[in-house]
């Protein structure tokens, strides 16, 4: 017998696992509560260890992230990489496209964002902007299509391409800044600092940017594309039964590409940003691991538009906290890694205790 699906708009399906929405919602929300408790608990007697204060260390990375106009600005803006990769990673996750290729993603952005703006004299913000967009997505998208495809058409293993993916784009990084993009005057590999008129705008008195704008618009737009569109409708059963989806007449492969087609332009999208945004020049740093972190992120969030948005903002907090915290009391700033491994790994366990108690 072959399985009937209803896409929206039309008549609602009979779900058994619609029974229980209240419960389920309950335990969405609790999980991510009891991560967050358990990693600063965890975080807590890190310090005490090291000799700190655990109350007068969460103070301090409170006030690092939220103290005044500069520290939000800094918050946000480390938000924003967070929550369009985040997104992306949520979106192929739907169709079950494991992808960890989110760093290639975002460092494919960061080189044709800086490859543009530092050798085509478009000289005008208003018309460089929307092209390195464009470009950078599209980038980023040609990068995660690789994946894509190769898992759709041939079978291969995402985890494994997009891994490898990272590798290939890391080391066009390393060329990009030492040969086409080097700066002539320099003696350390990166690029020159890129123009004013390709720096985007900000809220005068802030860090602010205008790339804080485009991360708050695509959450609530890939929560639409999520819920309330065909795609995200075919996407949920891709990823929940690629056979019911085939018989029923969904192109499988055309999702599964797609959604990595999506995902990596959120993430060039990102790298584009944070070069016109905050660096301001290609550099080996700009591979410094976000794109993982970024999955740490969607998890936390449970892949939840809005909840990847708190999520973005907790991990960047608690970056900038740890940071203020090792400055100010000398205590290592590696305790707020620890925390977000904790927190992860509570999200995984809690996720199959609730898994096996259905």
């Amino acid at each position: 017998m072959t399985a009937t699906l209803t896409p929206p708009g039309s008549a609602p399906v009979t779900d058994p696992a619609t029974t229980s929405r209240p419960k389920r919602f309950a335990a969405s929300a609790a999980i991510p509560l009891l991560a967050v408790a358990a990693g600063l608990s965890v975080g807590a007697v890190l310090i005490l260890l090291a000799g700190g204060n655990p109350i007068d260390a969460y103070a301090t990375m409170l006030d690092a992230a939220l103290g005044g106009d500069t520290e939000l600005g800094r918050l946000l803006t480390g938000m924003t990489p967070l929550v369009l990769i985040g997104l992306g990673y949520a979106i192929a996750y739907r169709t079950g496209f494991i992808t960890i290729g989110a760093q290639g993603h975002y460092d494919i952005g960061a080189i044709t964002a800086a490859a543009v703006v530092l050798t085509v004299p478009l000289n005008s913000g208003w018309v460089a902007i929307p092209v390195v967009a464009v470009l950078a997505a599209s980038a980023g998208a040609f990068v995660g299509g690789i994946a894509g495809v190769l898992k759709a058409r041939l079978g291969v293993n995402e985890i494994i391409s997009s891994l490898m993916l990272n590798y290939l784009v890391f080391y066009g990084l390393a060329w990009a800044v030492r040969k086409p993009l080097a700066n002539p005057n320099g003696f350390t590999p990166e690029s020159e600092r890129i123009p004013d008129w390709a720096m985007l705008a900000t809220i005068p008195g802030t860090r602010i940017h205008l790339g804080v704008f485009v991360a708050i618009a695509a959450v609530p737009l890939v929560w639409w594309l999520m819920r309330s569109t065909r795609f995200g409708f075919a996407s949920q059963v891709v990823g929940e039964s690629p056979s019911v989806a085939a018989a029923n007449g969904i192109p499988v492969s055309r999702i599964i590409i797609t959604s990595a087609l999506v995902s990596g332009a959120l993430g060039g999208i990102a790298g584009a940003i944070m070069l016109l945004g905050s660096e301001f020049r290609l550099s080996l740093a700009v591979s410094s691991g976000i794109g993982f972190t970024a999955i740490v992120v969607a998890l936390l969030g449970r892949r939840n538009p809005f909840g990847i948005v708190l999520a973005a903002a907790l991990v960047s907090g608690l970056t900038l906290g740890s940071q203020a915290v090792q400055r100010t009391q000398e205590i290592p700033a590696s305790i707020g890694t620890v925390v977000q491994a904790v927190m992860i790994v509570t999200v995984l366990l809690a996720n199959r205790i609730v898994e096996r108690a259905r």
